[in-house]
C-alpha cells in the first residue's frame, strides 16, 4: 500500500503497483462503463449505510488509468464520511475504498496524515452484498484493530477480465436507468431521502419528550437558522421550513411555547400515518 491518492473530494489508498506485462488497456468506452458501474455499486453500499443511519457523505468511482507516476490502476470506487466520523477515528483521512482486484477496505490516518497505515479488509470477496459492507464498517467502528485483517487480498488479476466485472456489477445498476444514469445523482437523491427520514423519525419519536434545557446565545440561534435556510436553499424540505420556523417562533418565549410552535413535529407524525 502507498499513501493516498486523491480524485474529487475523496482520499483513497492506492494499492500496491502489479506491473504486469498482460495487462490490458480498455477502450475510453470501456472504461467509462466500468467506472459508472462501479459508481453504481458504491451508491448500492452507501444507501446501505445511510439506512444504518452512518454519516456518509458521498461517493467516488474511475475506470482503469494511469497515475502521474506511469503506475496502471484497476478500476476503483470509494465512499467518505463526515469530518465528525474521520475524527474518531484517527482524526485524519478515513473512509471506504473499493478496488477492482482487491474489494473494500476502510482506511484511516491520523492527524498529521503520515501514513495510511489503518487499514483493514474485510475478506468478504470482490463485490461483497452491501449489507456486508455495513456490517464491517459497524465491526470497524466497535474494535479498529480487530475488525477485518490488515493484509491485502487478491480476488482477481489486475486489467485481466473486464467483461466478467461488468456483469458482476450489473445486478447494482438502478431499476430506473433514465432517472439515475449517473452514480452521483443517485446518491444524491438518497443522501436527500435519508436525512430527510431521519429528521422525520426523531421529531416523531420524541413527540412525548419532556423539553431540554438548551441555553443558545442569539447569534448561535442564529447560525443555526442560516444552516437551515442554507439546507432548504440545495434540498427543499416542507420539514427543514416548518422546523426552522418554529425554533425561530420559540426564540426568548417561555418553555410553553414549544406546545404552540410545533408544527414540524405534525408534519412528520401526520407522514408517518400516511405510511403503508
Amino acid at each position: 500500500i502507498r499513501p493516498g491518492t486523491i480524485y474529487g473530494d475523496v482520499t483513497v489508498p492506492s494499492r500496491q503497483r502489479r506491473e504486469s506485462p498482460v495487462a490490458s488497456e480498455p477502450s475510453p468506452q470501456l472504461s467509462a462503463e466500468l467506472s459508472r458501474r462501479a459508481g453504481h455499486y458504491a451508491a448500492a453500499v452507501a444507501e446501505c449505510l445511510l439506512e444504518a443511519d452512518l454519516p456518509v457523505t458521498g461517493i467516488q468511482s474511475c475506470g482503469p488509468w494511469r497515475d502521474m507516476d506511469g503506475g496502471y490502476l484497476d478500476v476503483e470506487a470509494a465512499i467518505s464520511f463526515t469530518q465528525a466520523f474521520q475524527d474518531q477515528h484517527g482524526g485524519g483521512d478515513c473512509g471506504l475504498h473499493w478496488a477492482g482486484t482487491s474489494g473494500w477496505c476502510l482506511y484511516t490516518a491520523d492527524k498529521e496524515d503520515r501514513y495510511l497505515s489503518g487499514i483493514r479488509w474485510p475478506g468478504a470477496g470482490l463485490l461483497p452484498e452491501p449489507r456486508l459492507v455495513t456490517a464491517f464498517v459497524d465491526a470497524f467502528r466497535l474494535d479498529p484493530a480487530g475488525a477485518g485483517s490488515s493484509e491485502q487480498p487478491s480476488y482477481r488479476q489486475e486489467g485481466q477480465d473486464f467483461p466478467m466485472l461488468l456483469d458482476s456489477l450489473a445486478p447494482y445498476l438502478p431499476a430506473q436507468p433514465y432517472l439515475f444514469e449517473e452514480p452521483q445523482i443517485r446518491f444524491a437523491d438518497l443522501h436527500r431521502r435519508a436525512y430527510e427520514n431521519r429528521v422525520r423519525r426523531a421529531l416523531v419519536s420524541r413527540a412525548s419528550d419532556s423539553l431540554t434545557h438548551l441555553y443558545l446565545r442569539q447569534g448561535e440561534l442564529t447560525a443555526l437558522l442560516h444552516l437551515l435556510e442554507y439546507t432548504e436553499s440545495t434540498n427543499p424540505s416542507a420539514l427543514n421550513r416548518l422546523l426552522a420556523a418554529d425554533l425561530s417562533a420559540r426564540a426568548g418565549q417561555p418553555p410553553e411555547a414549544a406546545e404552540t410552535h410545533k408544527r414540524a413535529l405534525q408534519e412528520a407524525d401526520h407522514r408517518r400515518r400516511q405510511e403503508p
